[in-house]
């Protein structure tokens, strides 16, 4: 029998190569005053930015443009927010990658809110966003965050002090999504790794989440096989746009899955640590994944027999038998899985935590803030330690 569960909308989704140049088209429904927010300026001074803005400007939109080149802070969100507030804009299209479509969504809603974005991030503020936005439109340049599928904008400030949290609502989702693999095919080799393995570790987390569904399992285990497929094949050949489309898809699909199933241990220590170091994300995310999980299936094959570790055992054999070619055991499948994630980080030379200056004394203080909460394991505070200390 299917449990009960609930299913968070999805934005209204364009998908395919070549699609960025409909934005016009699409844009006339929101209005014609827009706030584009880009990155530094790989976009913007690339081939596409001219031939969009000028079709922009025949169509009757008027266009103001702001930048980010980092991960959004509360000072970045609130600094464009003050400044357009009055502008009466009709809506904010960000185009670039996981920090910038996370400070367009953020500004969107902060648009509509006066105060500080702190003041509203999960963790550290005391208001609740009140859901209204100006209209929001995601165009994604890397295959990453899933954020143009998701309704929170995670916000940093880095430091002894920092933290990493969300700015969340459920009316945050976008209100269009449009997804052209072309826009990725510019990203570069460690980027294209980074954030692959940042989609990699959302979809493999969400299946194997207390909190999954029929539904996000059906989307995860789609997504996981496509990142399986093509990112070897994207990273080999940046210029393979069907790589590059494969993971466009597997990267909407992990910001579903998180959404509604939730995510695990990698995650709840990439929070903590990158509220701490000045370290990319997706690379903690990857040099994790494997410890991460072999400690898990470890600790899961203690007690075989119980429910939830059967339910978990039984989706880990399931992730193997996607890398096996003979099907054996379910325990030598899972463990199949387990070997993949090595080789994989040893094949990408995914750096160890302690190249971002993080030390034994540090590990401590990432677990105090870390979170388990829809992991299949339910690590301690010294297993936790554990797992840091295996890739540092």
């Amino acid at each position: 029998m299917i449990q009960s569960f609930n299913f968070k909308s999805t934005p209204s989704l364009i998908f395919g190569a070549g699609k960025i140049m409909e934005l016009p088209n699409l844009l006339g429904q929101f209005g014609k005053k827009l706030l584009v927010v880009a990155g530094g300026s790989s976009f913007t001074s690339g081939p596409v930015w001219p031939t969009l803005e000028m079709a922009l400007i025949q169509n009757g939109f008027s266009l103001a443009l702001c930048r980010i080149d980092n991960e959004p802070s509360p000072a970045d969100i609130d600094q464009i927010s003050d400044q357009y507030r009055e502008e009466n804009i009709d809506a904010v299209i960000a185009i670039g990658g996981g920090s910038v479509l996370d400070t367009g969504k953020a500004v969107s809603a902060m648009l509509a809110e006066n105060g500080s974005v702190a003041d509203f991030l999960e963790g550290v503020g005391t208001r609740k966003p009140s859901g209204l936005k100006v209209p929001f439109i995601a165009v994604p340049t890397t295959s990453g965050t899933g954020s143009e599928a998701t309704s929170n904008a995670v916000i940093c400030s880095v430091g002894p002090e920092g933290f990493k949290k969300s700015l969340r609502h459920d009316k945050f989702i976008p209100d269009l999504a449009l997804l052209d693999p072309q826009l990725t095919i510019s990203c570069p080799r460690e980027l294209t790794i980074s954030c692959g393995m940042d989609t990699f570790s959302q979809l493999v987390e969400a299946y194997l989440s207390t909190n999954a569904s029929p539904i996000t399992d059906a989307l995860a285990l789609t997504g996981i096989r496509t990142v399986i497929q093509s990112l070897p094949q994207a990273i080999a050949d940046g210029n393979n746009l069907e790589a590059r489309s494969d993971l466009c898809y597997g990267s909407y699909l992990s910001g579903i899955v998180l959404a509604n199933a939730g995510l695990g241990t990698v995650h709840g220590f990439a929070s903590a640590l990158g509220g701490y170091f000045p370290i990319p994300h997706g690379i903690v995310c990857g040099t994790l994944m494997a410890a991460a999980n072999m400690f898990a299936l470890e600790q899961l094959l203690t007690e075989p027999e119980s429910q939830p570790s059967a339910i978990a055992l039984s989706k880990y054999a399931a992730l193997g038998r996607m890398i096996k070619e003979e099907t054996t055991s379910q325990v030598e499948d899972a463990m199949a899985f387990i070997s993949y994630l090595v080789n994989l980080t040893e094949s990408l030379h995914l750096p160890k935590l302690s190249s971002f200056s993080i030390s034994y004394e540090d590990l401590e203080k990432v677990v105090a803030t870390s979170s388990n909460k829809y992991n299949p394991v339910q690590f301690t505070d010294e297993q936790l330690l554990q797992i840091l200390r295996a890739r540092l």
